[in-house]
């Protein structure tokens, strides 16, 4: 490595400092909440109720396709449901509280506060690899493995999020997808809603419980 290189790599790293000096109180600030935990919590029974029971009716019809389609339907619309309140509700909060931490700021504030310069090149590695895995699993006949797939490159956005503004919630949603996804890559096409429960269901239980908890301890901890 010659000189200019190592200067280019001064630059670089001097960059990522000063990001992290503007982003991280603003960013801390906005991402935690009770809102987000509580949301969590109440999606993750959901997703282990569901999972849980389709593996049960599989076992006693003996397959997915044997399963009412009043079941399928009615987990179709709750999902469904439960994302058309969730998002605009997000976006309103995080317009909100935006404008709370800093006036003027609204919700693209926040879009560019995480994406924007050198975060970039933390976050992308992880999004391409959630595209073109699923693709890749359908191509090869093994569509299950969209599931761990998907969760393995999870942790690399949650953990640089959780990293960027230092909260624990979401490093421990990128360590636990990350674990979760790679243990059940042996074992998912042989019971893959319960594995996809464990996985999809236990990491927002994971990212609640840990976010509640967390934030009850930053209250009461003495300013």
């Amino acid at each position: 490595m010659d000189q200019t290189e190592l200067e280019t790599l001064r630059a670089d790293v001097e960059e990522l400092k000063r990001a992290v000096k503007r982003n991280n109180p603003f960013l801390r600030e906005v991402v935690s909440n009770r809102f987000f935990s509580a949301a969590s919590i109440s999606l993750g029974f959901f997703v282990v109720a569901f999972c849980a029971g389709t593996q049960i009716l599989i076992a006693q019809r003996g397959s997915f396709s044997a399963v009412p389609a009043e079941w399928k339907l009615a987990a179709w619309i709750i999902l469904g449901l439960f994302f058309v309140v969730i998002g605009p509700v997000k976006w309103i909060f995080f317009s909100r509280k935006a404008q709370s931490v800093e006036e003027g700021a609204n919700f693209f504030t926040v879009i560019r506060a995480v994406y924007e310069g050198s975060w970039l090149h933390l976050y992308l590695p992880g999004v391409i690899c959630m595209l073109l895995v699923p693709v890749f699993a359908i191509f090869a006949g093994h569509p299950w493995y969209i599931v761990p797939g998907v969760a393995i490159f999870i942790a690399l956005p949650c953990n640089s999020l959780g990293f960027m503004v230092q909260r624990s919630e979401y490093l421990a949603l990128g360590w636990y997808s990350l674990i979760a996804g790679l243990s059940s890559l042996f074992f998912m096409e042989a019971m893959p809603f319960v594995w996809s429960g464990i996985i999809y269901g236990g990491a927002l239980l994971v990212f609640g419980i840990v976010g509640l908890v967390a934030q009850s301890r930053r209250r009461g901890s003495p300013v």
